[in-house]
């Protein structure tokens, strides 16, 4: 009997039961979907998550001090145990090799630019130079903030094209010199124009993120003064950009090896720690696809319980159908012919199955994804793997009823009632 034969014979039988048959895919379209969908939705996610990392840099490194536990507890960290300007200074000087530039993040937060009739929502950076490394910050216009702006307390801003294009008209000539008047809560700001980056829109992902509100930076001792109302001189936690990428962990290392031998050698409690964005991302990675290999694993679950669904149809499928294969087989089918006949039944159940469960789990993954502000598509190769899946589950399963129906005696069979 040729393949088509057998094919026809297989859809005609499944057409005989089709809410029997309908009802036996339902566990491979919810296997099928919940893992496409949950592969989808984590594919969406890592890509977020690569692509915030991608935004700062594998050379940006965050620095803190902390209690050196678990002789030492945050309660007994003292004020002169941070971090100072002095040392992140020192690190840049003489460490020229290694730090290229170091940044702070003080006080900030939502603010509004009034500019006469135009206004426009923003959110205050009071930073240092070194952000524009460790944000990779594209100026278009002017300059970004100087190590001047912060130690005289300039009343300067960098801003974006965005705020240029909704307070002066996309003239960024016009800007440059200009004073923009920013409100914080009772909080009003004066500053002045020095620079204007190019703004990127931000997804709002896994790490968060300020979507379609731009930032504006400001100098770190004017944030601080202005909005918190004084400049502190130790900080718990700072940031520095390296000049390269190639030895991250070792550069972190000759950092914190050189503070805590300069200024901290004789303060047991401290303890100074590196945290750098490329040990941050593949730590999130690793930990996004253990928890999505885990879920896939449960959702896959359901496949084995549709597997073993598909296999109990076809066992009673065998018992309603006897005198049919006693019939086949006198008319001089041979055993292969009818276990690749059932086999088949089984097969086209589990695709056809699959298939659904592609189309049902691309649609939750596209949703979900876009619920979470992220957007992503089934990949291929799941696509691929999913209908192989669903082939292998059709013939796995479809394997016993499919031989049993062949060794089925055709005299026994066709006297069967």
């Amino acid at each position: 009997m040729d393949f088509f034969e057998t094919l026809r014979l297989s859809l005609e039988g499944l057409r005989a039961n089709k809410m029997r048959s309908f009802l036996t895919m339902l566990g491979i379209i919810i296997g099928i979907g919940s893992v496409i969908g949950i592969t989808t939705i984590g594919h969406a996610m890592t890509k977020s998550v690569n692509k915030a990392f991608d935004s700062i840099g594998n050379t940006a490194v965050q620095i803190s001090t902390e209690p050196n536990e678990p002789k030492y507890s945050w309660e007994e960290m003292r004020y002169e145990d941070g971090l100072t300007v002095d040392m992140l200074k020192d690190l840049k000087e003489n460490l020229s090799d290694i730090v290229k530039d170091y940044s702070l993040y003080g006080a900030g937060g939502s603010g509004k630019i009034n500019q006469g009739d135009k206004s426009i929502n923003v959110d205050i950076n009071s930073t240092t130079s070194g952000s524009q490394y460790i944000q990779k910050i594209d100026m278009i216009g002017g300059r970004f903030l100087t190590d001047e702006d912060n130690t005289r307390s300039k009343y300067v801003a960098v801003i974006s094209d965005k705020v240029v294009d909704k307070i002066f008209n996309g003239d960024i000539q016009s800007a440059l010199g200009s004073e923009i008047k920013v409100k914080k809560a009772d909080k009003l700001l004066v500053l002045t124009v020095v620079g204007v980056y190019k703004w990127e829109k931000i997804e709002v992902g896994v790490l968060g993120g300020s979507g379609d509100t731009s930032k504006i930076y400001i100098p770190y001792n004017v944030g601080e003064r202005e909005i918190n109302g004084w400049v502190s001189d130790y900080f718990s936690y700072a940031a520095f950009v390296l000049k390269n990428s190639d030895n991250v962990e070792e550069d972190c290392q000759s950092v914190s090896t050189y503070l805590k031998n300069k200024y901290f050698s004789k303060n047991d409690r401290v303890k100074i720690d590196t945290n750098s964005a490329l040990s941050q991302m593949k730590q999130m990675t690793s930990t996004m696809d253990s928890l999505q290999i885990a879920i896939s694993a449960i959702a896959a679950i359901s496949l084995l319980v549709g597997g073993i669904g598909v296999m109990n149809i076809l066992l009673v499928s065998v018992t309603e159908r006897t005198r049919e294969i006693g019939i086949r087989k006198a008319l001089g089918a041979t055993r292969n012919d009818i276990r690749f006949q059932f086999i088949t039944e089984s097969v086209i159940i589990c695709i056809v199955g699959g298939i659904f469960g592609i189309f049902l789990g691309g649609a939750l993954g596209i949703l979900g994804s876009s619920l979470l502000k992220m957007r992503s598509l089934p990949s291929i190769t799941s696509v691929v793997v999913a209908v192989g899946f669903s082939m292998l589950i059709g013939i796995f399963f479809g394997y016993y009823p499919a031989n049993k129906a062949a060794k089925l005696d055709p005299i026994e069979a066709l006297r069967y009632e």
